[in-house]
């Protein structure tokens, strides 16, 4: 496939898997579990299409932030099924898992410009505070941070999948350690 069309299916399949949060559901085990079952579907059908689809699913695993080792086993088979290496698909430095230090210099390097505005309902100082506290308190939900000058808006979901945070206008997801 063309990298344009990859992206596309890329974007499509973020947009789609992301919602799962909202379900209380672990994206990361949905990840590894729908890799496994297109290899099922290859297996049963000799289609490497199936392998293929695959192929974008570890893809996107790797740019929501997710590590490579979690699911090492089933990655590197379809890989190998494909005749690559994963060097050639995946470069390392593109997809490293962004994971960020729960104190105040790197949870505010998450967040981009934040201008003070009168009509802004939090300062940048108060955002901060509250996903630290959130994230250490492990307080269950989805909560959502907006610029009123930028209109760049991020989204804190804790949930028993996880603590994520993404910075939904650059398509950036952070864990944190």
């Amino acid at each position: 496939m063309a990298d344009e069309e990859n992206r596309v299916y890329i974007e499509a399949i973020k947009m789609v898997v992301g919602n799962l949060q909202y379900r209380n559901m672990s994206i990361k085990e949905t990840f590894i579990n729908t890799v496994k079952q297109l290899e099922e579907y290859y297996i049963m059908s000799d289609k490497i299409k199936y392998l293929d689809v695959a192929l974008l699913y570890i893809q996107v695993y790797l740019e929501m932030g997710f590590s490579y080792e979690d699911g090492r086993s089933i990655f590197d088979k379809i890989i190998q099924e494909l005749g690559i290496t994963k060097e050639s698909v995946f470069l390392e430095r593109k997809y490293r898992q962004k994971s960020i230090k729960l104190n105040r210099a790197q949870v505010r390097s998450m967040i981009g410009r934040w201008p003070a505005s009168p009509h802004q309902e939090m300062k940048i100082d108060e955002v901060v505070s509250d996903i630290i506290a959130k994230v250490k308190e492990s307080a269950n939900g989805i909560y959502y941070y907006k610029s009123v000058v930028t209109n760049d808006i991020y989204e804190l979901v804790i949930n028993d999948g996880g603590k994520l945070f993404h910075d939904i206008k650059r398509r950036i997801f952070y864990t944190f350690e």
